[in-house]
């Protein structure tokens, strides 16, 4: 369960970054900026980064129900 915590820590650290990068990026291209590139990258960068949290909590969650699964057949 340490190592799940450590990695949660991380992902959201790094996906939060993302999504604040992106965000930032976006709201500048959009308001601030003519360049639509801008506004692509930004918006790349926070669904990017929300995929890529979604899909570490789907790895956590199916790593913990299988530790899960397996303490549960050694006690039969």
């Amino acid at each position: 369960m340490e190592i799940n915590k450590k990695l949660l820590k991380g992902l959201s650290l790094v996906c939060g970054t993302l999504i604040t990068i992106g965000a930032i990026m976006f709201i500048y291209g959009y308001f601030v900026s003519a360049i639509p590139l801008v506004t692509a990258i930004g918006i790349g960068l926070a669904e990017g980064g929300t995929f890529i949290f979604i899909m570490g909590l789907f790895l956590v969650a199916v790593e913990e129900n299988i530790r899960r699964k397996n303490q549960n057949q050694k006690q039969l």
